[in-house]
C-alpha cells in the first residue's frame, strides 16, 4: 500500500507525480489551479481556506486505519494544534492529515499521529509505504518515522 499526501501547492500544478504508483492519493487543501488534475485523477482532497470547492473535512478508512483529513484552518494549526488534538480525539480517527501551514510536521498525540504534508509549492509532501511515513523534497526523503 503506497499512500502520496499532497497540500498546499497554489498555484503549482501537481502533474510532476506518476499517480499510478500509489495506491491512495490525498490533498489537504490549497489546491489552486490543481482542481482539473484533482478531479481527474479520483484523488481525495478537502477545500483549504484559498480554494473553492470540496468538503472541509473528510474521514476515510485505509488499511484498517481512519484518517482524518483536513486544511488546518478551521482547528487554527498555525497557532497551536490543541482544537486539532480535540477533533482527533472526538472523532476517534488514528491519523490526522492537514496543512495550511506550509510546514512539515510530525507528531503523536494520545495515540494519535498528526502529519503535516509541508506546502508543495516549495517541493515538500509525505509518502506513506510499508508502514513508513517518509517526509520528501522533491525526491530527496528528509526523514522516515514509522506509523
Amino acid at each position: 500500500m503506497k499512500i502520496l499526501i499532497l497540500s498546499d501547492n497554489h498555484s503549482r500544478r501537481i502533474n510532476d507525480f506518476d499517480f499510478l504508483k500509489y495506491d491512495y492519493i490525498i490533498h489537504c487543501g490549497d489546491y489552486g489551479d490543481s482542481l482539473d488534475i484533482i478531479n481527474n485523477k479520483n484523488i481525495i482532497y478537502v477545500k483549504g481556506n484559498c480554494d473553492s470547492y470540496g468538503e472541509k473535512e473528510v474521514l476515510i478508512d485505509i488499511n484498517d486505519k481512519k484518517y482524518l483529513i483536513t486544511h488546518g484552518d478551521l482547528y487554527g494549526v498555525k497557532y497551536d494544534y490543541l482544537r486539532l488534538e480535540l477533533k482527533a480525539l472526538s472523532s476517534n480517527v488514528d491519523i490526522v492529515l492537514f496543512g495550511h501551514t506550509h510546514r512539515q510536521t510530525y507528531f503523536k498525540d494520545k495515540g494519535k499521529i498528526f502529519i503535516n504534508p509541508g506546502s508543495y509549492q516549495e517541493d515538500e509532501y509525505v509518502e506513506i509505504e510499508d508502514n513508513k511515513i517518509k517526509f520528501m523534497i522533491g525526491k530527496t526523503i528528509k526523514k522516515v518515522y514509522e506509523m
